[in-house]
């Protein structure tokens, strides 16, 4: 099922025969474990109404975070001037998601009211620029709308959403540092003068979650 957040979600069973939620969106895949039949989270993500509720109460999911620093950020967007500092766009991993923090962060940047009718234009606007094809397939796996009245509905504190904030960030760090010491294994030694270059150095806000 395709959630409105434009992530697929595919409810089944792990290997054992426990019930699994599968979420893909592009260049991400993750295993969710659940607590009972999958087909109600797929069903809930594809809901146009009502607040988020957790993929999985075991383990918070990276939907369930990308949830929670969103709704938090719509709901008081003068959080833009401290988290927009340091989460990246490329932190959200669905095309909706992306274009709503870029929104956000362009509307806070220009002094304009950061409000869900200016997100949807500003987002509006942003796909009509790519090409016809890519424009099409957006506008057909996404509800923008809808999904930004779900977000003004979904609980989200400010220890939730900074705790969320940092959980992407480090793990977008640490997939890019081992990518980076992969490469450094297929390369000759690298001086030590060049090192700190070849490995990203996380904010330091959040260098002691380390």
């Amino acid at each position: 099922m395709r959630g409105i957040d434009g992530a697929l979600y595919h409810a089944g069973e792990d290997h054992a025969g426990a019930p699994v939620v599968v979420v893909f969106s592009p260049g991400y895949q993750e295993t969710i474990p659940a607590l009972w039949p999958t087909d109600d989270w797929a069903h809930h993500r594809t809901l146009t109404e009502g607040r988020f509720l957790a993929v999985s109460t075991w383990r918070p999911s990276r939907a369930d975070h990308e949830d929670l620093v969103l709704a938090y950020l719509l709901q008081r967007p003068r959080e833009l001037a401290d988290l927009g500092g340091w989460v990246p766009v490329d932190t959200f991993t669905t095309h909706v998601r992306y274009g709503i923090y870029e929104a956000m962060l362009a509307l806070h940047t220009e002094g304009e009211p950061v409000i869900p009718s200016a997100i949807k234009d500003r987002v509006r606007h942003s796909t009509d620029e790519l090409s016809p094809h890519l424009a099409k397939l957006v506008a057909s796996t996404t509800d923008t709308a809808a999904y930004l009245r779900r977000l003004m509905l979904t609980p989200s504190t400010s220890i939730e959403a900074l705790e969320a904030a940092v959980s992407l960030v480090m793990a977008d760090w640490r997939a890019a540092s081992d990518a980076s010491q992969t490469d450094l294994r297929h390369q000759p030694p690298a001086r030590a003068d060049n090192l700190t270059e070849a490995i990203p150095i996380p904010p330091a806000l959040l260098q002691d979650q380390i």
